[in-house]
């Protein structure tokens, strides 16, 4: 058994080597791809799959039994099959050819979290069984209408925070009968930062709340006659804090008020947060953050020579652990 699986290992290896120095030699040909790109004939490669080959084999198969028996209805029948294998040959091709293809958005996560890079997919002409792929990860085949954008995009594994840096996206596709297998690569070099991977556990910061009206997970005040009054909603307000039943009314959206009951502003700052390691404590300021923004409370942070003044809300939020992914940056990740 070790000669066999070290055979495939070594197979592996040198498939992986001719795959990465063949998407070297296209991408100095073609450079990279800066916004919406039409995928040219000339950046469109084509090989049979197994399943083609198999094929190919049996045609040549039954090519010799017909010529060694002079059997004419055996010539027939393989000459048909070779046309029909023709036929896929051009379709397969024809599926990824002037096919445009546009970035849109991309999504942060958190790290050991996939990142995504949106893209959108358009073509003159409709386009079936079209794979997005990167860096090994397969995604779900999909296909287009005529002149019918499709959005779309890949996920990219993510180890660490900081910046993940999406290089080369493979489209690839084996329509229509599975004998050939078209694919091109595009090199896009599109960047999404990596939040710091939140603390496992139930860890919260140190309470700053009143006594008296506290926010609890269901959006109330511990005491129903803290009940200061309603305000106009602002951006940024807990959802569990909004009087829905007014908005349905109305259609006003007003935020609940509790007297006394009124969070206190967090301060958080990297160098007094408790940790063996400034990764652990970048990661209990994540977990921290998103404990804050969840409860409706304001904070304000600290890192390093860096700070943010007091805020609340998604933009507010999404600064907050901007910060923190970029401290002392590592270097890029990359697929």
């Amino acid at each position: 058994m070790r000669p066999i699986v070290a055979y495939r290992r070594l197979k592996s290896r040198l498939a992986q080597a001719a795959a990465e120095r063949t998407r070297r030699w296209s991408r100095r040909r073609h450079g990279p791809d800066h916004g919406a790109i039409t995928i040219g004939r000339r950046r469109v490669y084509i090989l049979p799959t197994r399943f083609g080959l198999l094929f190919g084999a049996m045609l040549v198969v039954m090519l010799l039994a017909g010529l060694n028996y002079n059997n004419n209805l055996v010539l027939a029948y393989t000459f048909l099959l070779a046309g029909v294998g023709w036929a896929s040959l051009h379709l397969c091709h024809n599926n990824l050819a002037n096919l445009a293809v546009s970035p849109t958005s991309t999504r942060s996560p958190h790290a050991n979290e996939p990142a995504w890079f949106g893209f959108e997919l358009k073509a003159d002409s409709a386009r079936h069984d079209l794979i997005l792929s990167v860096a090994g990860v397969e995604q779900t085949a999909l296909s287009l209408d005529a002149n019918e954008p499709l959005a779309s995009g890949v996920f990219v594994p993510t180890h660490r925070r900081g910046f993940v840096t999406l290089r080369h996206l493979t489209i690839e596709s084996t329509f229509p009968l599975g004998l050939f297998r078209t694919w091109t690569w595009l090199y896009p070099e599109r960047r999404c930062l990596v939040y710091p991977q939140p603390l496992a556990g139930q860890d919260t910061p140190p309470s700053s709340l009143t006594n008296r009206g506290a926010i609890t997970s269901d959006g109330r005040g511990t005491d129903e006659e803290d009940l200061h009054g309603l305000r106009p909603f602002r951006p940024g307000d807990a959802p569990k804090r909004i009087a829905w039943k007014i908005w349905a009314r109305n259609d006003t959206l007003v935020t609940r008020e509790f007297a006394g009951g009124l969070t206190q502003p967090q301060h958080l700052d990297l160098a007094t947060t408790p940790g063996t390691d400034l990764e652990e404590r970048l990661s209990r300021l994540s977990s921290w953050i998103i404990d804050l923004d969840t409860r409706g409370v304001a904070w304000s942070l600290q890192v390093g020579c860096n700070a943010l003044p007091l805020g609340i809300g998604a933009i507010h939020r999404s600064q907050s652990l901007a910060l923190l992914a970029t401290y002392g940056l590592p270097q890029e990740q990359g697929a």
